[in-house]
């Protein structure tokens, strides 16, 4: 007579093998926060200059289409660590701060129903020297690149 004996199959993780996985993923983790606090740092610079050259678009096709002069004024703070800069389309527009470590430079850009404007360059950078141009041309043409960093 032959006994069959019912096999028993492993399933799962062990505790050791948790506490492995958990131990590597604690290591990347810890050599990966610069380069994540980098990354953050200039997403927040790239995302500002496409915000400001969006908002500077938005007042030409507003001219345009309403035939009234709009314009895009830029404030930067009285102290550094004081209230952010921060840039305003009027009419009819609210200031809308940078974000946190960037700074801008810059006066009024004013665009004309024809579309053309007073011209002008903003100026945004970081605290780590990274640094984005936004240029508008008298023929009302847009423009932004990085200058630095």
């Amino acid at each position: 007579m032959r006994i069959f004996r019912k096999s028993r199959s492993v399933g799962g993780v062990t505790l050791i093998e948790l506490a492995v996985v958990m131990a590597i993923v604690g290591i990347m983790a810890v050599f990966m926060a610069p380069a994540i606090g980098e990354w953050l740092d200039n997403f927040r610079i790239r995302q500002a200059a496409r915000d400001i050259a969006s908002t500077l678009q938005l007042a030409k096709m507003q001219t345009i289409s309403t035939r009234q002069t709009h314009s895009v004024n830029f404030t930067p703070s009285p102290a550094p660590g004081s209230v952010p800069d921060s840039y305003q389309l009027t009419p009819g527009g609210s200031a809308t701060p940078v974000p946190k470590g960037v700074t801008i430079t810059g006066g009024a850009i004013s665009f004309s129903a024809d579309g053309t404007s007073s011209g002008g360059t903003i100026t945004i950078d970081n605290t780590k020297g990274k640094q984005y141009q936004v240029s508008v041309f008298p023929t009302g043409r847009i423009q932004m690149q990085e200058i630095g960093g």
